[in-house]
C-alpha cells in the first residue's frame, strides 16, 4: 500500500515532466495502457500455467477452454467501464490538469473498487479496515477539489486585478 501511494504521488509529476519535454500526456497514457495488457498476458502465461492442471485449480490454458460465459462476460464488462474510465480521464485532464484529475479518478477508482469488491467477497473481508481506508480517499478527493477550486479563484482574482492590458479571455488591441 505504501508503494501504490507512493507511485500516485510520483506518476502526475513524471507525466508532467514528460509533457515538458514535448509528449503529450495522451500518448504517455496510451503506452501506460499497452504497457498493461502486455503484463497481463505475460503473467497469465507465466504465472497462471505454474504447476500441473488440478479439478479445482486448472492452469491458465484449461481455464480458457471452459465453458465460462458469465465470467467472461463480467471481465468484458469491466474492461468496458475501465475504458470509459481512462477515456473520462484524458478528457479531464483537458479541463482541469493532471494533478487535479490523478488525484480525483485514483482515488474514486480505490473507493469504487474496494467497495464492489467487499460486496462481491464480503466472506474474507474486514469493514473496518477497508472502509476506513475508503473514507480517506474520499477526504483526500473532498481536499483536493476544495484546494483546486480555492487556487482558481485566486487566479480569477489575481487576473481580474492585472493592470496590464489583459482581461479574462480578453486581449485590449492599441
Amino acid at each position: 500500500m505504501c508503494a501504490a501511494l507512493l507511485f500516485l504521488g510520483t506518476w502526475p509529476t513524471l507525466l508532467t515532466l514528460l509533457e515538458r519535454r514535448g509528449r503529450l500526456p495522451q500518448h504517455t497514457y496510451l503506452d501506460y495502457s499497452i504497457n498493461n495488457l502486455l503484463a497481463a498476458v505475460l503473467i497469465a502465461l507465466t504465472l497462471g500455467q505454474l504447476g500441473e492442471s488440478k479439478k479445482n485449480m486448472p492452469n491458465f490454458f484449461t481455464q480458457l477452454s471452459q465453458d465460462n460465459w458469465p465470467s467472461v462476460l463480467f471481465a468484458m464488462a469491466g474492461g468496458l467501464v475501465l475504458s470509459i474510465g481512462n477515456l473520462s480521464t484524458q478528457y479531464a485532464w483537458t479541463y482541469v490538469g493532471l494533478l487535479v484529475t490523478e488525484v480525483i479518478c485514483a482515488s474514486m477508482v480505490v473507493v469504487i473498487g474496494t467497495t464492489l469488491n467487499y460486496f462481491l467477497d464480503n466472506r474474507i473481508n474486514r469493514a473496518d479496515i477497508l472502509f476506513t481506508g475508503v473514507a480517506c480517499f474520499l477526504v483526500a478527493v473532498i481536499l483536493r477539489t476544495v484546494v483546486h477550486a480555492s487556487n482558481a479563484a485566486d487566479n480569477e482574482e489575481k487576473l481580474s486585478e492585472s493592470t496590464n492590458g489583459y482581461n479574462l479571455g480578453q486581449m485590449e488591441m492599441h
